[in-house]
């Protein structure tokens, strides 16, 4: 039964209630230091891929504005997440259909 209760916030209702739910709550305290390492550590690292910009992403219209793509077309600028080379071919065919069959 008390594996079941691990983690679980109880109110006391009893003394016998009051002993357990105190165990409890210090075994949370003791899975959730914050001066653990491994949970600052794995926290702290950033897990969102950064593209570069790639020669090639001017067939599909765009070139590098900072970092990031500009479509030459419409002049919009898109964010990183949107650098991957079939996100940047969808945006020229659905945005711009007359031009997807152009060459550069």
């Amino acid at each position: 039964m008390e594996r079941w209760l691990k983690g679980v916030k109880r109110v006391a209702t009893s003394s016998n209630d009051a002993e357990c739910s105190k165990t409890v709550r210090t075994e949370n305290a003791a899975t959730t230091d914050p001066n653990d390492a491994t949970t600052t550590s794995s926290s702290t690292v950033s897990k969102t891929k950064k593209r570069k910009y790639n020669e090639s992403y001017i067939s599909f219209g765009f070139i590098d504005y900072n970092g990031l793509p500009l479509c030459m077309l419409c002049s919009k600028l898109l964010p990183n997440s949107s650098m991957a080379p079939a996100k940047l071919r969808r945006h020229l065919e659905t945005v711009h259909p007359e031009y997807k069959d152009k060459n550069k």
